[in-house]
């Protein structure tokens, strides 16, 4: 790491930039943001921002094909949602769109295989409803999840006849 190509006054924007990062990945538009915002009150400026922005760029500290991968193992994992869904929360973090595609091209995720991941704890709960209300919110929790319609049926009949 060369932090010799960065003037000395805008180191404590870069350790500002670096505590940030340290929780999570980050995208750039969302670094961006907040070192935006610490601006407004220092002596900063956004030409400034775009400098350490650009040195974290070089550095590999940034970078948005990364935060893809993080936030799709991410949701496959833990909180599971569907593709649309996926693709929606990497649009909102400022992703873009083109990144985005060619990652989803390149790449298959079984939604059959996380809708039922994702309905298999809530299932023990709405199982002893009624087949009408079991379905519908099953429906409904899938959709949330970003699952679409045909994928939600199928995770739904697959889970009635497991019952």
């Amino acid at each position: 790491m060369n932090l010799m190509n960065l003037p000395d006054d805008l180191i404590p924007l870069l350790n500002i930039a670096f505590f940030y990062l340290k929780f999570r990945p980050r995208t750039i538009r969302e670094t961006r943001e907040h070192l935006y915002k610490k601006v407004r009150t220092t002596h900063w400026s956004h030409e400034a921002v775009d400098k350490v922005i650009k040195h974290l760029i070089e550095l590999k500290f940034l970078d948005d094909k990364v935060f893809i991968d993080y936030l799709v193992r991410s949701r496959t994992a833990t909180k599971v949602k569907g593709v649309y869904a996926i693709k929606q929360e990497l649009y909102r973090f400022g992703v873009d769109k083109e990144l985005i595609d060619k990652y989803f091209s390149n790449i298959e995720i079984n939604e059959e295989e996380l809708a039922e991941k994702a309905l298999l704890r809530k299932w023990k709960i709405i199982k002893t409803l009624s087949k009408q209300k079991r379905y519908e919110k099953a429906m409904s929790f899938l959709q949330r999840r970003g699952f679409n319609f045909d994928v939600c049926k199928k995770t739904i009949e697959k889970m009635e006849n497991s019952i």
